[in-house]
């Protein structure tokens, strides 16, 4: 900090580094499960980088500090807490690109995914087919 005198009062400055991310290539996931934490990170990980989240406070802390293109989000979270999260994460980050990931065959309808205001919903197990649909939605987000 280095500080000099202006009209006999001193003036302090402060150099400031901001480190910037580049959201589009970032996505998160959000799941309790470290089987399919590990799988999304080998599946979606090798163009984008990936930060895993086992719960919504922790998805909640990156994404506050983070920006991210796309979240995953896991609609069976205990406690209903995946539906929750993804109201919070409309709130605080209105731009961002919410897919719906269930294990429930009939975890939601179409309907009510789209007015909790998910954009796709896929089904569990992960494979190698989620990353077509991610990559859509991220491109899609950023074009818009």
């Amino acid at each position: 900090m280095a500080c000099r005198p202006l009209v006999n009062l001193p003036v302090c400055t402060t150099t400031v580094v901001l480190l910037t991310f580049n959201p589009p290539h970032m996505i998160l996931v959000v799941d309790n499960d470290p089987a399919v934490l590990d799988q999304a990170q080998h599946i979606l990980n090798s163009e984008r980088k990936v930060f895993l989240a086992p719960n919504a406070t922790r998805a909640l802390e990156l994404a506050g500090n983070l920006g991210f293109s796309v979240a995953l989000v896991d609609l069976d979270l205990p406690g209903g807490t995946g539906f929750d999260l993804i109201r919070t994460l409309h709130w605080t980050v209105p731009d961002l690109q919410i897919i719906a990931i269930t294990s429930a065959i009939h975890s939601i309808s179409p309907e009510d995914a789209q007015k909790l205001g998910v954009v796709e919903v896929l089904r569990k197990p992960i494979t190698a087919e989620w990353k077509p649909v991610v990559e859509r939605i991220r491109s899609h987000r950023t074009s818009s």
